[in-house]
């Protein structure tokens, strides 16, 4: 730059002052705008995450009906299991304890509500198709026949998938879940249970119980032989196949909230299964009583008479134990052998707090 050359000095005026200002603020509108949209998309996208997460999270608590309106079987929510844990009934405290062994045939009498609908209706269902369906998707863990001993033990666990293949069912797995067709559950073939009571006496609070222990579905099927041949095949014999023992502390839960009809005059289902367990309202005969030798009873009984006489003497024996719990006061005794015809007479007239007196009387 030479001597003579003047620098160029840039004079903030007014104008050149307006017009800079006027920039800067587009420049910051233009920013701010970008933020806004911005944070909107950005709470969009929060939003819907948010409302995808309520969605699956409400599916998966409620026991709403699939797409297919397949029944769904209950579910349990935090409440019903804080509620199974507090009717659980501990024996450890128990003084005496009877386990008696029981089998209920699903066509005689009362034990018909724990058959119908053969078929679920809505959601309800019968208790086989309940303890399939939660087998089936892992919420329910059955444990080896084990020629009828009921040991609740890790390596007694069944395998569902070898359940279904014994029941020539087909099936996908889909993690643990089991995917098959819902209407070859043999729900109709489950025509008895053989389920385990336990009568204690609980020393603590002085009560006598009934509590039941498992349950242990069990399987008709009719055998036919010689295919070949009609008259053959007519000439076919039923077995009792059991299928699993299932603890009923496990089954509780789900079976507190499956209703059921429990009788042919009144069609509401005012009560659960729960319910018919808990109140004893089915009918069963006996065929084991846990003993040292752990046999049945036909194997000690050859003959049906001699086993319905043992079946009759254990039912009196734990009836005879309730009434022999209590004492009975001698004065209580003595008014029970007084002569009939000495207590058709009238006692004497006295003073007691229900007679009724005038003011006259009182004068």
């Amino acid at each position: 730059m030479n001597r003579n050359e003047k620098p160029e000095i840039c004079l903030l005026t007014p104008c050149n002052l307006k017009k800079t200002m006027k920039k800067t603020a587009q420049i910051t509108i233009i920013s701010i705008c970008f933020l806004f949209l911005a944070n909107v998309m950005q709470a969009q996208n929060r939003q819907e995450s948010l409302r995808d997460r309520l969605a699956r999270k409400q599916q998966q608590q409620q026991g709403t009906q699939t797409q297919d309106n397949r029944p769904e079987e209950p579910k349990l929510s935090v409440r019903a299991e804080l509620m199974n844990e507090a009717q659980h009934r501990d024996l450890s405290n128990a003084a005496w304890i009877r386990e008696v062994y029981r089998f209920l045939d699903l066509n005689k009498g009362k034990n018909a509500a724990l058959y119908y609908p053969v078929q679920p209706v809505g959601n309800k269902m019968n208790l086989y198709t309940m303890i399939f369906k939660l087998m089936a998707n892992g919420s329910l863990v059955g444990y080896d026949w084990n020629q009828g001993q009921d040991l609740f033990a890790d390596d007694l666990v069944v395998d569902f998938g070898d359940v279904l293949k014994r029941l020539e069912i087909t099936y996908q797995k889909n993690g643990n879940v089991y995917v098959f067709d819902e209407f070859s559950i043999p729900s109709n073939e489950i025509s008895g249970y053989y389920i385990k009571e336990a009568w204690y006496f609980d020393r603590s609070n002085s009560a006598l119980g009934v509590k039941t222990v498992a349950l242990c579905p069990v399987l008709f099927r009719q055998r036919y032989f010689g295919d070949d041949d009609i008259d053959a095949t007519m000439s076919g014999t039923s077995s009792r196949e059991p299928q699993f023992w299932i603890p009923y502390e496990h089954l509780r839960p789900y079976a507190a909230r499956m209703p059921i009809m429990t009788s042919d005059l009144n069609n509401v289902m005012n009560k659960t299964i729960d319910d018919y367990f808990r109140l004893r309202l089915y009918e069963g005969e006996i065929y084991k009583t846990t003993t040292m030798e752990n046999k049945f009873l036909q194997e000690k009984f050859k003959t049906p008479e001699a086993l319905k006489y043992a079946q009759d003497s254990i039912e009196n024996q734990l009836k005879e134990f309730d009434k022999g719990l209590w004492v009975i006061n001698d004065s209580i005794k003595a008014a029970g052998n007084m002569d009939p015809k000495k207590a058709k007479t009238k006692a004497p007239k006295s003073a007691s707090l229900n007679a009724s007196y005038s003011a006259r009387d009182r004068r």
